[in-house]
């Protein structure tokens, strides 16, 4: 019987972070529309670029990824990114996370700035 619970509460649990993942896309791309937010968006995504193809280059190496994530974060005012999340998870979205999470971006128009990425690297 606790197997069962856990085995609910597991799959109760990726169907709310799926949920709230979808939700902040969303958001972000929400911001995206206004004027500001497409300009934010520009300096973000040039930003990205060589860390983006380190990790895509280091990927192609381990043979074990695709070319497709979307990240989401949100940006503080000192331009550091925040709730950092990538989907789907491979070697490749880690990495650019990872990397993402760990530098500074130009200030936000706004404190805690939705910002989402989509990459699609053909084979």
């Amino acid at each position: 019987m606790k197997l069962l619970w856990l085995l609910i509460l597991l799959v109760f649990s990726s169907a709310v972070c799926a949920e709230n993942f979808d939700a902040r896309i969303l958001f972000a791309e929400a911001a995206m529309q206004s004027a500001e937010g497409t300009k934010y968006e520009k300096l973000v995504r040039e930003s990205t670029w060589d860390a983006d193809r380190e990790c895509f280059q280091a990927s192609i190496k381990i043979k074990s990824t695709s070319g497709y994530y979307q990240l989401v974060a949100t940006i503080d005012l000192d331009g550091k990114a925040k709730m950092v999340e990538v989907r789907p998870v491979n070697h490749y979205s880690s990495c650019v996370a990872i990397w993402f999470a760990n530098n500074r971006f130009p200030k936000p128009p706004r404190e805690s700035w939705p910002i989402r990425l989509e990459v699609n690297i053909p084979p």
